[in-house]
């Protein structure tokens, strides 16, 4: 059965994250496992962790009637379950359940800064290292249309290029599916205007559209719809997720090799730190 990971939001906040998980859930058959942490720095003061160890064990009694109280007022999935966390770092805590347990998604409300270009240090260390799917959901106030779009590389002569887009179309036709929505894509070419009005760069564009079109293909899934962009990939797809009011994209999170595995590439870091819908990493 599919498992969705979910990192709640704080008490006082809209549980952005959750919902997405329950639109996902309703049709996935998945079961949601719920995590709320909290944590008082203050006990990791030698002098004070002693007086303080009783308020902590209030604060966590506290959270948990909390989640008891969520719990019944949401229709969760059939399997459902749901625990508080004391714990200071959340990345390295979701880093060891997932080590440790069956995952197939985690969705987490984005800390978005508007503005500043991008997410918060938290986000970005779930973007880098997760092995598994990150649903960054971002609350908007303007309305989404029933579409899902999946960036896809234009590098479509590298083998690992293929293969991760490849994997996000997989999972965008299996979100899509879920939530009821199309799924669409695009493929910005890094070119400048200057170098885009070139008719030798036109007659080219034309083969790579087919060879991306063939990546779909024989990915056996299908796109309503494929946008073949050329400019700085940042701002061209964005702007075409963010003109179709699209409710996500997905990004794959890169192919370059580091000490600890595969990092973000700079184009994909880009594009996601100007999001302003929700996003979905795949690694």
């Amino acid at each position: 059965m599919y498992k969705i990971l979910v990192i709640l939001d704080k008490p006082k906040h809209e549980q952005v994250a959750l919902q997405r998980a329950l639109d996902l859930a309703k049709n996935a058959g998945a079961m949601l496992h719920l995590v709320s942490f909290v944590y008082e720095p203050v006990v990791s003061i030698p002098l004070l962790s002693g007086s303080i160890l009783n308020i902590s064990d209030q604060i966590q009694q506290e959270r948990a009637t909390w989640l008891q109280t969520l719990q019944s007022e949401q229709s969760l999935p059939e399997g459902s379950t749901a625990e508080v966390i004391w714990h200071h770092d959340i990345p390295n805590w979701t880093l060891e359940y997932l080590s440790q347990n069956r995952v197939d998604l985690v969705v987490k409300t984005a800390q978005k800064q508007f503005g500043r270009g991008g997410f918060g240090s938290i986000d970005w260390r779930l973007i880098e290292h997760l092995t598994k799917p990150l649903w960054l959901a971002v609350e908007t106030h303007w309305i989404k249309h029933d579409r899902v779009v999946a960036a896809l590389d234009p590098a479509v002569e590298n083998t690992l290029h293929v293969q991760l887009n490849q994997r996000v179309l997989a999972l965008g036709a299996e979100m899509s599916e879920h939530l009821g929505v199309d799924l669409e894509a695009v493929a910005c070419v890094p070119a400048s205007q200057e170098v885009a009005d070139l008719d030798e760069f036109r007659e080219h564009t034309g083969a790579l559209l087919d060879a991306v079109d063939q990546v779909i293909a024989d990915s056996g899934v299908t796109c309503n719809k494929t946008h073949f962009v050329t400019g700085k990939p940042a701002a061209e797809v964005n702007r075409v997720v963010d003109r179709n009011k699209a409710r996500a994209i997905l990004v794959g999170r890169g192919v370059r090799k580091g000490p600890k595995g595969f990092l973000l590439g700079n184009t994909a870091e880009r594009i996601l730190g100007r999001a302003n819908t929700d996003v979905v990493v795949v690694p």
